[in-house]
């Protein structure tokens, strides 16, 4: 009874978090809600469709940050996509691309070693 009593208060919360846009906040509650009363299809159902709201809304984030040029950004929404929805291919494929470029960077970036600059030297 006391967890059924706690899973509806994560609900309504979650419900009023939800009305508000506050995505993330009403996940992290209607995954308690759903916790305390697994057999309860209307805390499933709510999750489940902010899990894919919220996803959604990470997606647009990131492709803003990307466009924007803020790599870090986006990846960090990409990621947050893919695991609200880890069936979005789109999302997922993101996170590897964008560390791949991220990586890729970071290592134009840094100086080479003098031996390899010489040897480039020597092959001009």
């Amino acid at each position: 009874m006391l967890r059924r009593c706690a899973a509806s208060a994560a609900y309504r919360q979650g419900n009023t978090l939800m009305r508000t846009g506050n995505l993330d906040e009403a996940v992290v509650l209607y995954r308690k809600a759903v916790l305390a009363d697994p057999d309860n299809p209307n805390y499933k159902i709510a999750l489940e469709r902010t899990m894919v709201a919220a996803s959604r809304a990470h997606l647009d984030k990131a492709r803003e940050f990307e466009q924007n040029d803020q790599l870090e950004a986006a990846l960090g929404e990409y990621k947050q996509a893919s695991e609200y929805d880890p069936s979005n291919r789109l999302a997922v494929s993101k996170v590897a691309e964008l560390d791949r470029t991220i990586r890729d960077r970071v290592e134009s970036s840094r100086p080479k070693p003098a031996i390899q600059e010489m040897r480039e030297r020597a092959r001009a």
